[in-house]
């Protein structure tokens, strides 16, 4: 958790490998720069203590979000279905889509944009299992990459959808 807190405060394009290194959690680096540079040293510190603030906080806010996404995954799947229309954007990845640093506003739930149809009702039918993982492996990068473009958000989508089980139900992507 804390190599996943201190890997997400970002290195600015002037600073150098030492600093880059302390903030990503590599001890050595810190104690390096530390004895190079005491005042540099203190404001690197100063923001991984503003991190794990706001990590502690942006946790209970998850913790809170999860629960509520859990209850809703629990419905029982509708009896008859023919092959859905499946939203890659589905309701919970559209919520943390609304908290995201750089992607907010830029999808909406079951954004038509993104849309694929399932083979069968055996491939997509309601919520399944596969559909919650899915939905829990794409807010998971969300959550480890807050600054990621447009670009870089769909494109981990497309490969998520051009996996072989993904082209399976869905043969012809989104």
């Amino acid at each position: 958790m804390v190599l996943v807190l201190l890997a997400g405060i970002p290195c600015e394009p002037y600073e150098g490998s030492i600093v880059c290194h302390c903030k990503a959690g590599m001890v050595s680096a810190c104690v390096a720069l530390r004895e190079s540079n005491p005042e540099l040293a203190k404001k690197v510190d100063a923001a991984i203590q503003a991190a794990k603030v706001l990590e502690e906080a942006g946790r209970k806010t998850e913790e809170a979000f999860d629960a509520e996404a859990l209850a809703s995954s629990a419905s029982p799947e509708p009896p008859e279905c023919k092959g859905q229309e499946h939203h890659v954007i589905s309701r919970p990845i559209a919520k943390r889509l609304e908290s995201h640093e750089t992607l907010s506003g830029r999808y909406k739930p079951r954004d038509p944009r993104f849309v694929a149809r399932a083979v069968d009702e055996k491939a997509h039918c309601g919520y399944q299992e596969w559909h919650r993982k899915v939905d829990d492996e794409v807010i998971a990068w969300l959550r480890r990459y807050p600054k990621a473009t447009v670009e870089q958000f769909e494109s981990y989508l497309r490969e998520i959808y051009s996996r072989p089980d993904m082209l399976k139900r869905f043969p012809h992507g989104f």
